[in-house]
């Protein structure tokens, strides 16, 4: 993992982190959840010999980004101007012409993942959506949500204080695939590192989901998403929701909750690096486009 401070070609400075192989051919923009920060690694080991690069970038008022009151879309262009930048070769920390470019969102983060493809198809090729409320629910969750905010430990709080929900995820550690070794640390961390300036960033994440102007986003990528089975924080009508307005999307229902990031990250990665086998294999069983209950 490498941490670096990084200037967006607008002009502002972020926390940014990369993670996996940086001379891989495929490039991943990783969008944190609210709270998060970029320093998260849901399995090094998976992401390690992936042979994709992720990417993730400090929200404002997260980690070293200072706080700024930015719309999702004002976010994700300024995020795309990046991606156009080391696409040209003109950034620094790669020196890498990648031959995909992906986003995953997690959580909150996946709203900012699929704006970035609404508003910018042609620089991506592929998008994950893993456990992603609507805009609707993401701007009330963790105001007295009756599953004590998105499920992470401590987010209902605004600072994501360490323990305060128990469990990591809403469904507890229960799912078919084994949790990978040290992922609550690396959870914790990253809550910590999102806290350090207090709750100035879920403030604005919770102000940007509620811009009206949201709507489902029309993707015709091939776009994964994946809803957890014991999360009632972003169920299936959250990824209906999602699905609605995109002409090559494969919903699927897997086991956990806000931990399926981690139990699901080696068939997250494996999806962007190859999404079109992905969809060959879901149109011969007839899941395409479809749920899979």
């Amino acid at each position: 993992m490498s941490y670096r401070l990084a200037r967006l070609p607008g002009g502002r400075e972020v926390g940014m982190t990369g993670l996996g192989d940086s001379a891989g051919h495929h490039l991943a923009v990783f969008f944190h959840p609210t709270p998060g920060a970029s320093g998260f690694d849901p399995d090094p080991s998976v992401t390690d010999r992936s042979g994709v690069h992720v990417i993730g970038f400090d929200r404002p008022g997260y980690g070293s980004t200072p706080p700024a009151d930015v719309s999702v879309a004002e976010w994700v262009d300024e995020v795309a101007a990046w991606v156009r930048s080391t696409e040209a070769g003109a950034d620094a920390a790669t020196q890498t012409q990648y031959g995909r470019i992906h986003a995953i969102g997690w959580r909150e983060g996946g709203i900012y993942a699929a704006a970035l493809a609404d508003r910018h198809p042609e620089i991506l090729d592929a998008v994950a959506l893993v456990g992603v409320p609507t805009p609707e629910r993401a701007a009330r969750g963790a105001e007295g949500d009756a599953v004590g905010g998105n499920g992470l430990p401590g987010a209902a709080g605004a600072g994501g204080a360490a323990g305060a929900g128990g469990a990591v995820g809403a469904g507890g550690a229960a799912g078919a695939l084994a949790e990978p070794l040290g992922y609550r640390d690396r959870l914790q961390r990253m809550l910590d590192d999102a806290s350090t300036q207090g709750d100035i960033g879920v403030r604005n994440d919770r102000a940007a989901f509620a811009d009206p102007a949201l709507k489902p986003p029309r993707i015709e990528l091939p776009t994964l998403i994946l809803y957890g089975a014991a999360d009632p924080y972003a169920t299936v009508s959250d990824a209906q929701w999602y699905a609605s307005q995109m002409s090559r999307a494969h919903v699927e229902r897997v086991e956990g909750g806000a931990d399926m990031i981690a139990r699901q990250w080696e068939r997250v990665l494996a999806f962007l690096r190859d999404p079109e086998a992905s969809e060959a294999g879901a149109a011969e069983g007839g899941r395409t486009a479809a749920t899979r209950r």
